[in-house]
């Protein structure tokens, strides 16, 4: 038998429910979400059902496939939906405690969180995903301002405008030879066929925003992870129609900033 590339330790585990893979299935959990909680599962003392976590350690320990920024927004959401408890986050940069629902403890019971959430709430449960500025790390605050800014002049970059805009001398020999270039690596989206998950959710988000060609989502994807991809789709869908008509330009733009 060959030897594993490491070995398990059979004394060293913990009790995984198998209903967190079913809340994922049913759509109770984002796929996101899921995979940070199963982390935080792993990672808790077995005796108080608690475990120590930060926004930036957790982007580090999933090697930066998900941001600080990100990471704030899924913990948020898992607090909400009552998976998790955590003190209230303003302005914190350091490290705290997180309490896990129903955590199987050393003692045979259960951890109850559920007197957690008798106080007032941090947020009204009608507030959409968008991260409150008060519970983000000073430094992605600054950035996510930055990104409000930039996102603004996209918006109206890419508004419709009504006029037509003056119609272009015609492409000169260089200009038609690198457009036939890009047109023998074009990958179409009608046909594409997803070889994972991550694909498949770009080809979704393609189909969503009418592009033609999978060549730029396949090569953000590689470049910058699904999570980003998927942050800068949401920006694209809190934008009202009327004001981004060119959704799939202004998606393309969000995610080279």
């Amino acid at each position: 038998m060959e030897n594993l590339p490491f070995k398990i330790d059979n004394n060293d585990y913990v009790k995984l429910p198998r209903s967190l893979k079913t809340a994922y299935l049913d759509g109770l959990l984002k796929f996101e979400d899921y995979t940070v909680l199963v982390w935080l599962w792993i990672t808790a003392n077995p005796r108080n059902g608690k475990t120590h976590a930060s926004y930036a350690g957790l982007s580090k320990d999933f090697k930066s496939k998900y941001s600080k920024n990100f990471i704030n927004q899924i913990m948020l959401r898992l607090k909400r939906q009552k998976w998790i408890w955590y003190p209230k986050q303003q302005g914190h940069r350091s490290s705290f405690n997180v309490d896990i629902a129903s955590y199987p403890l050393s003692d045979g019971t259960f951890k109850d969180i559920g007197f957690r959430f008798l106080d007032k709430p941090d947020r009204s449960p009608s507030v959409s995903d968008e991260v409150s500025l008060t519970e983000v790390p000073t430094e992605v605050a600054d950035v996510q301002q930055k990104l409000k800014t930039d996102k603004k002049l996209l918006v109206e970059r890419f508004s419709f405008n009504p006029e037509s805009p003056p119609n272009r001398s015609s492409k000169n020999d260089t200009e038609k030879e690198n457009e036939n270039n890009r047109s023998r690596d074009r990958r179409p989206v009608r046909g594409f066929s997803p070889k994972s998950y991550e694909e498949q959710k770009c080809w979704e988000i393609a189909q969503t925003l009418g592009e033609k060609d999978m060549t730029f989502i396949l090569s953000a994807l590689k470049k910058y992870g699904l999570a980003r991809i998927e942050e800068a789709y949401q920006s694209v869908l809190t934008q009202p129609s009327e004001k981004v008509r060119n959704k799939g330009a202004y998606f393309n733009k969000l995610l080279t900033l």
